[in-house]
């Protein structure tokens, strides 16, 4: 029997990261938000540990405009990348 709260913890774990990585893929600008929130109240802590884990939780600054990651290019450079979106067309059998 006192086994069966490790097997709820990990469990609890596993459904929680489950969760952050499902936000983080479906609402990526909310999980964003949340995340700097938790690191600026982390780095506003008193104690040394507190403040470098708020230091490695802050998310990365993102450039906007060119080479920023806003798009994919902006027609004027050759390395741009192709849509990821691609037509699908469906055909009737005969």
């Amino acid at each position: 029997m006192s086994s069966l709260w490790w097997q709820y913890a990990v469990i609890a774990a596993l459904v929680a990261a489950s969760a952050a990585y499902m936000l983080r893929k479906l609402a990526p600008s909310a999980a964003w938000r949340w995340q700097a929130r938790l690191a600026a109240w982390l780095l506003r802590r008193g104690s040394a540990p507190w403040q470098a884990l708020g230091r490695r939780l802050l998310p990365p600054r993102t450039a906007g405009g060119c080479g920023g990651g806003a798009c994919d290019g902006c027609g004027d450079a050759g390395d741009a990348r192709p849509p990821l979106e691609q037509k699908v067309t469906f055909h009737r059998r005969r």
